[in-house]
């Protein structure tokens, strides 16, 4: 994999020369300071460039048109990282040694077409598809409330991250979703896409003069305004008691989450330490949790762990009967307790190694990966994927024990199903 990066007087271009692939992806990521207003007005954004454009209305006129150029894919993403939003535009095509030398250009043009001419009339969106899309992403949102594992999570995340930029949700945000109107989406659009920092990252088997040629005709009407980006890392969780709030609802499981915090940690422990402990605590198929909770006690029907790095925290997440609540309270913090006891600790810890070396493993089979490395690069300054390898394998027992020393339980929610007292 060869890497190359052009520097231009306001913004990078990443090129990732690599043979892995039959596809050559290109993608814009748009970058500004957090503001919880961006997620609803991107996430209708998202459908509007991608479903409809000035000269394509219909959403079927561009699944013609992408069939023809051998199913190019257009795609979007948003993502929050801490204290940054991110907005994701990109291109996936076969590679035109495959088909036809003209793809280059037609792909491109394709794409400018999508993101570049949107549907806008008198400063709006047609207001036809801006209304059927924002009806259609309303319902899927207020859906929220019929799947209870990601009812419980709206909620976790409110209490467990407020004042955080991860307390927001699509769901929690409905109310601001509801407000947007064709005229403030198109002024958004307008703000983000053509007055924001962006990166521009190209992985493929690719001919760099035609790329960077059909790139550059994108980014001349691009300002990449240079934003302030604050610190990635958010402060950590300042209260002291513990959070516990039971819910119910008329459904057949109940859904219980647990929240610890981490308190004064080094970069080392929040980089690398944390990975290797959260797969030992609950990721893997022999996990502490796993074994523990669901093996040994049959407390839950699924239990697992997962970190928020930026933050940083673990939550723990199982679905129980909810007679089971105290029982598993009580199991779940001996589980933590567990983890600084050296011998439990020893008994994972390869395969916790092995499993984070796979995964590095893949990093170079997956696009999507490689582009996010990429972007992080631009942002936090990362280091590359083989030096995290490194880093990884320098962890050690006595480090896992050592993180545990600094972990604090901060939120117990819980959504009780009410069906399921008999069962």
């Amino acid at each position: 994999m060869e890497y190359k990066q052009i520097k231009k007087e306001n913004y990078n271009i990443n090129l990732i020369k690599t043979d892995r692939f039959k596809t050559i992806s290109v993608v814009f990521t748009f970058v500004r300071p957090f503001k919880k207003e961006y997620i609803p007005l991107s996430s209708l954004l998202n459908t509007m460039l991608v479903k409809t454009s000035k000269k394509y209305k219909q959403s079927r006129n561009i699944v013609t048109e992408l069939e023809k150029l051998y199913n190019m894919d257009v795609f979007s993403k948003l993502s929050i990282l801490g204290n940054i939003f991110t907005l994701e535009y990109g291109i996936e095509f076969i590679n035109p040694k495959f088909t036809d030398h003209e793809m280059y250009d037609k792909s491109f043009s394709m794409f400018k077409e999508l993101i570049f001419n949107p549907n806008v009339d008198d400063n709006k969106f047609s207001s036809k598809e801006f209304q059927m899309y924002k009806n259609n992403q309303i319902m899927n949102i207020e859906s929220v409330k019929d799947n209870s594992t990601m009812f419980a999570e709206v909620n976790y995340n409110k209490i467990m991250f407020k004042k955080l930029p991860y307390e927001n949700t699509p769901f929690s945000l409905l109310k601001l979703f509801k407000e947007i109107d064709e005229k403030s989406l198109y002024k958004f659009y307008k703000d983000i896409i053509f007055d924001s920092k962006f990166i521009v990252t190209v992985v493929g088997d690719f001919e760099e003069e035609l790329v960077l040629k059909n790139i550059n005709k994108i980014t001349k009407y691009l300002s990449n305004k240079n934003y302030e980006l604050s610190e990635l890392n958010l402060n950590e969780i300042e209260t002291n008691k513990v959070n516990e709030v039971v819910e119910q609802k008329k459904l057949n499981q109940s859904t219980l989450l647990v929240g610890y915090k981490f308190y004064n940690l080094t970069d080392f422990e929040r980089n690398y330490v944390l990975q290797i402990y959260n797969l030992i605590l609950g990721t893997m198929n022999n996990s502490i949790l796993f074994v523990n909770v669901r093996e040994k006690k049959s407390l839950c029907y699924s239990i697992s762990s997962y970190i928020h790095k930026y933050v940083p925290s673990i939550t723990i997440e199982a679905g129980i009967n909810s007679n089971n609540y105290d029982k598993t309270i009580k199991e779940i913090k001996s589980c933590v307790k567990l983890m600084k006891n050296k011998d439990e600790i020893n008994k994972l810890f390869t395969n916790a190694l092995n499993t984070i070396n796979l995964t590095l493993n893949d990093y170079y089979e997956d696009v999507n990966k490689i582009v996010n490395h990429y972007v992080m690069k631009e942002i936090n300054n990362i280091i590359s994927i083989e030096e995290m390898r490194e880093n990884y394998n320098k962890v050690t027992v006595e480090d896992i024990v050592n993180l545990n020393k600094k972990i604090e339980l901060n939120t117990i929610y819980f959504l009780e199903g009410t069906n399921d007292k008999k069962n």
